[in-house]
């Protein structure tokens, strides 16, 4: 009974925990923690089928696949197919979101500010004869050429990448991506933080807090719901090969009646 029950956590109950945001937000670096927990339940399963070892090792292989795709599909539907669950950042300042996160912002693209993205091999140099492939353009809540710190504090701002077409779509925009970490030369090259107006103060002491916005690696609704099919079918799959793996309770034999021998 209690191996049926590890049998259910690795499929069923650990990628159905991490597909609830509250959980899977406390593990924000450790993506590979969420599988490893869905195999160590599978294990037991996995020693004890002395007969169908291999079908339990693919059991524990898919437990641990939907425990990895599950973080992140309930996010995926919601971004791809509600068009409510977009921020506007003329209303207020993208929130703290870890590295990784799908969201969907709605601002200025100040595409007089931008930098061309040429992504070449180590200790190669760009060929800047040819178009650029993505540009890098910050996308604010505001149109304004400055921006007045509030409180004395420096709000977050967005280095959105971006197809360079994606330019003439207009000031106002709605971009969906994928948040990353931005490199720090890219935001002095973006931005300029000005003190009292007595000129511009040395970056590497005042500089704001960005992060990109990679609309590039931005899945389409199609694919969201097939990454929730597979999440789906895995967990069935591993559910149905774990518990068939596990050797059947031996039914109890019946006794035989013997009659007693006559005397002759």
């Amino acid at each position: 009974m209690i191996l049926r029950v590890f049998a259910v956590l690795a499929a069923f109950v650990v990628p159905l925990l991490l597909a609830i945001d509250a959980v899977a937000s406390l593990l924000p670096e450790l993506v590979w923690l969420g599988p490893a927990i869905a195999a160590v339940f599978a294990l037991p399963v996995v020693f004890v089928a002395k007969h169908a070892r291999g079908q339990a090792l693919v059991g524990a292989g898919l437990a641990a696949m939907a425990s990895f795709a599950s973080p992140e599909v309930p996010q995926l539907l919601t971004i791809t197919g509600d068009p409510q669950a977009v921020h506007d950042l003329r209303e207020r300042p993208l929130p703290p979101a870890r590295h990784g996160s799908y969201v969907a912002v709605r601002g200025f693209l100040r595409s007089d500010w931008q930098v061309d993205e040429y992504r070449v091999a180590a200790g190669q140099r760009p060929d800047q004869n040819e178009a650029a492939k993505a540009v890098l353009v910050p996308v604010l809540g505001t149109d304004a050429a400055i921006i007045q710190a509030k409180h004395g504090a420096l709000e977050r701002v967005i280095v959105a990448r971006i197809p360079p077409a994606q330019l003439d779509a207009g000031p106002l925009v709605t971009l969906r991506g994928r948040l990353q970490a931005v490199d720090p030369s890219i935001v002095d090259s973006l931005f300029a933080v000005q003190v009292d107006g007595e000129g511009h103060a040395s970056a590497s002491t005042l500089r704001p807090e960005a992060v990109m916005l990679d609309t590039f690696t931005f899945p389409t609704r199609g694919q969201a719901i097939t990454r929730l099919g597979l999440a789906i079918g895995a967990s069935v799959l591993s559910l149905i090969m774990l518990l068939f793996a596990l050797p059947s309770l031996s039914p109890v034999k019946p006794r035989r009646l013997r009659w007693p021998r006559r005397r002759r």
